[in-house]
């Protein structure tokens, strides 16, 4: 019996196949809805997937490193006379040498004078005429010279400096040109001297040069200028003109100092000017009465 509102069986079997139908209808729907969706979303990036920053892809490799190396200095050397002086007075002659290295060490330096080779250093300074002491051109004919200056690395590397320079002579009295004189040096009274006592023979040159031999048979040098009105500077020795027997001074170095000169009759006279000698025993030994020497 059927009651109001109870659908029969094949009412109820109707109703299942079309709910079944709606079903699969929805179903379809949402999966079609579903493919649209995740096209849409491809054509609006353009295609490409995306990720999210976890997702993001990292380099194994490194970055580049950029490097600086500085190309080591090309060996050089200067000259403390520089190109086109006019050389009137004794002056240091000194090299400076830059460039060189541990693994290729400075081996010498050498001075040159109008191509001739005039002095050989080996240390620091590297000075001509030894350390402290002085380039005299007037040893040198007034005109024009040309200054070199050699050095050489253990390697064989080699760098060069020239200077052109002008010299002059200044004039020596007639009474010491050329003259001759010695004298008896008293004992010296200073603990640091060392000059030996006895008969000392000096001689005046006209190139600037005082030529003296020793008591006991030795030779050096003393550059020297010297006016008229009585004032002799002495200048340290000129090693540099003399066979190395003879190279030296009276102390190192001579330095630079001023006596008085004076002709007495026929003897020469010299005496401190009243300012300290910075070499004692060459005070000692030039300071008194000469005679004429034969």
């Amino acid at each position: 019996m059927k009651g109001y509102g109870s659908p029969d069986a094949s009412a109820t079997d109707s109703v299942a196949h079309l709910s079944m139908r709606k079903r699969s209808v929805r179903y379809a729907t949402f999966r079609f809805l579903g493919v649209l969706g995740l096209v849409l979303v491809i054509a609006g990036c353009g295609g490409a997937a995306t990720t999210t920053p976890s997702e993001q892809p990292t380099s194994t490799t490194p970055a580049a490193t950029s490097t600086t190396t500085t190309a080591p200095s090309p060996l050089a050397i200067t000259s403390s006379i520089a190109d086109g002086t006019n050389l009137t007075t004794p002056t240091a002659w000194i090299a400076t040498v830059t460039g060189q290295s541990a693994v290729s060490p400075v081996d010498r330096v050498e001075f040159l004078i109008d191509g001739d080779l005039m002095w050989v250093e080996q240390n620091l300074p590297y000075s001509f005429n030894d350390d402290g002491n002085l380039f005299v051109p007037s040893v040198l004919d007034p005109g024009s010279h040309l200054l070199s200056i050699d050095v050489y690395t253990s390697s064989g590397v080699a760098a060069t400096s020239e200077a052109n320079v002008t010299t002059t002579r200044p004039s020596v009295p007639a009474e010491l040109e050329g003259k001759g004189f010695k004298h008896q040096a008293p004992e010296q009274q200073c603990a640091t001297c060392d000059v030996p006592d006895g008969v000392w023979r000096i001689e005046f040159g006209a190139d600037g040069v005082i030529r003296f031999d020793d008591p006991l048979g030795g030779k050096g040098t003393e550059a020297f200028e010297a006016t008229s009105d009585g004032v002799l500077t002495l200048y340290g020795p000129t090693s540099w003109i003399v066979p190395e027997e003879a190279r030296g001074g009276f102390c190192d170095p001579n330095g630079i100092a001023t006596m008085n000169w004076q002709i007495s009759g026929a003897d020469l006279i010299l005496s401190a000017s009243g300012t300290d000698d910075p070499c004692p025993g060459r005070a000692g030994v030039f300071t008194g009465t000469y005679q004429p020497s034969s």
